[in-house]
């Protein structure tokens, strides 16, 4: 088997890799705080119990992923796919969306509405937008062929995932942090000297923090909605090219 395809797939880096993501704070902390962990049989058994736990993870991802899009889709009405369609939508460029409309009523029979037509009647609009979009992704499915699409599917697949698994992420590194502030208080007193304190044991706590950072600031409902948009452009180019 190819293993670039094995390490490709969409359930391991959407899926998996969110998940691998989460906990890597507790694993990084197990290697840097206890050193038994670093030895060979240590390592080995943290890596047996880091895979225990994040492929059940990984399918937690998917469920909370899709949970969190059901909620988006009530904010933003369709996903960005289907969105960028719309006529008053400001993400493709007027010419190029008129151009996309007449080459998907040639591929798929469907008459897309006018801007006018779409204010008149928005939920069957909004059906027609959803068909094309459905049709582009049954005729996109060669991950080969259509590599760009498949990578921008699995970037909106690991942002959704991502956001997901957020509150647990947020979570386990707040506890973490917690415990190593703790720890460091209760070994080295109030009035530490930073230098006092081991230097594998300062690094844990920068790169958490750093984690906390990323859950906090750069896991956000704007990165998914930019991951779909990019998802949905590179999906509706693709129909100038379907024959």
């Amino acid at each position: 088997m190819n293993l670039d395809v094995v390490l490709n797939t969409y359930e391991r880096r959407a899926r998996y890799l969110p998940a691998v993501l989460t906990i890597s704070p507790i694993i990084i902390w197990l290697y840097l705080w206890f050193p038994d962990i670093r030895s060979l049989e240590g390592a080995l058994i943290s890596l047996i119990v880091g895979l225990g736990i994040s492929i059940p993870l990984s399918i937690l991802a998917r469920t909370l992923g899709k949970k969190k899009q059901d909620k988006l889709l009530v904010k933003w009405g369709a996903l960005p796919a289907t969105l960028i369609l719309r006529n008053n939508d400001k993400y493709l460029n007027k010419e190029t969306k008129n151009r996309y409309h007449q080459r998907l009523k040639l591929l798929t029979g469907i008459d897309l509405p006018t801007h006018e037509k779409e204010l008149e009647d928005p939920v069957d609009a909004q059906q027609k937008f959803d068909s094309c979009i459905d049709y582009l992704r049954q005729r996109t499915r060669d991950k080969v062929k259509y590599s760009l699409i498949f990578n921008e599917n699995v970037s909106y697949g690991q942002a959704r995932n991502l956001l997901g698994l957020k509150p647990i992420g947020i979570l386990i590194c707040t506890i973490l942090i917690a415990i190593q502030f703790f720890t460091i208080y209760k070994n080295y007193g109030v009035g530490l000297n930073i230098s006092a304190v081991p230097i594998l044991e300062v690094i844990s706590v920068v790169i958490n923090l750093l984690f906390l950072s990323f859950w906090i600031f750069f896991v956000s409902t704007k990165q998914v909605f930019t991951a779909g948009v990019n998802y949905g452009k590179a999906l509706l180019e693709s129909c100038e090219h379907i024959k």
